[in-house]
Order: C-alpha cells, then sequence, then structure tokens
C-alpha cells in the first residue's frame, strides 16, 4: 500500500506542473499505470491547467500474493484542485474517484502496473 500511496504523491508532485515526463511518475507506476498517469498530466498541460493540493487514499487490499496486490479504493480528489493557467480554480474542483489498482514486485521493486480512475463522482463513500 506504501507504493499506492507513494504513486498518488509523485503525480500530486507532476501535477503541480502539469508535466507527463515529470521524473517521479515512473518511481512508483509502470505499464498501463504510468501511461494513465502521463495521459493525464498531458492532457491537463493541452488545457492549460496545473495542479495544487492532493488526494487522500484509504485502499482496501481485495486479493494478494507473494509478489501481486489487488487494490480498491475511494480516492478524494476534493483538495486536488486544477487550476487555470490565470489562477483562477473556478469550476475545477476534484471529487471522489472509484480506483482499481494492481501492485506488482517487478525487479525486486514495488510498483503500480494498472490503474483503474473512474470520473468524479464515481465513488460515493
Amino acid at each position: 500500500m506504501a507504493t499506492y500511496k507513494a504513486m498518488w504523491e509523485d503525480a500530486a508532485e507532476a501535477s503541480r506542473t502539469s508535466d507527463p515526463k515529470h521524473p517521479r511518475l515512473d518511481d512508483h507506476a509502470e505499464k498501463s499505470a504510468l501511461w494513465l498517469l502521463q495521459y493525464v498530466m498531458e492532457q491537463s498541460r493541452k488545457a492549460g491547467v496545473t495542479s495544487r493540493g492532493g488526494v487522500r487514499v484509504a485502499p482496501a487490499v481485495v486479493k494478494s500474493s507473494e509478489r501481486k496486490v489487488e487494490l480498491r479504493d475511494c480516492v478524494d480528489g476534493t483538495k486536488w484542485v486544477q487550476v487555470k493557467s490565470g489562477g483562477s480554480s473556478e469550476g475545477l474542483s476534484g471529487g471522489r474517484h472509484r480506483t482499481e489498482a494492481t501492485v506488482v514486485l517487478t525487479s525486486g521493486k514495488w510498483k503500480v502496473s494498472e490503474l483503474y480512475w473512474g470520473e468524479v463522482g464515481s465513488c460515493m463513500q
């Protein structure tokens, strides 16, 4: 679970500049999870927004083995707010997202390899 939480901290850091090539993005994410984070950063950059704050996570283990852990979460992004290039955050507040992740042990290091992040409002906890 530490790897999953660290991945979100990395994403929050990268979102401050909406940098899809931020050096921290691949510290705790790989494969489709990394692609998704990079895609979100690229779309934010194209839209001219950056973010401030971060998410609150409380993952639950759905299934686990020696080399793989499947998690489910209701990611609270209400404090992870997008900001337009002029400084306005009106209409860009975050929300709660249904999230599923797979964390795998690869070359001696745990990384999030799969990530599903539902739309705002997809989780009602």
